[in-house]
């Protein structure tokens, strides 16, 4: 089961328009990986890919670890 995702953007303050709105809307969702995460999830991945993409992942948490040092 997915995580759930709480975006929240309300009307008011420096958000004067419905435009607004929707733009720091869409702006939240991506900051949270909700569209990223529902387009990876909306089609079928093989078992190979799926390695692939933990194996690559695992490599760029070995260089982040590696230049944050």
């Amino acid at each position: 089961m997915a995580r759930p995702v709480n975006v929240c953007v309300e009307l008011g303050g420096r958000i004067k328009s419905t435009e607004q709105l929707i733009r720091k809307f869409v702006r939240c969702c991506k900051q949270e990986g909700f569209l990223r995460e529902l387009k990876i999830k909306s089609r079928y991945v093989s078992k190979g890919e799926k390695r692939r993409r933990k194996r690559h992942a695992a490599k760029r948490r070995g260089l982040k670890d590696i230049q944050n040092d």
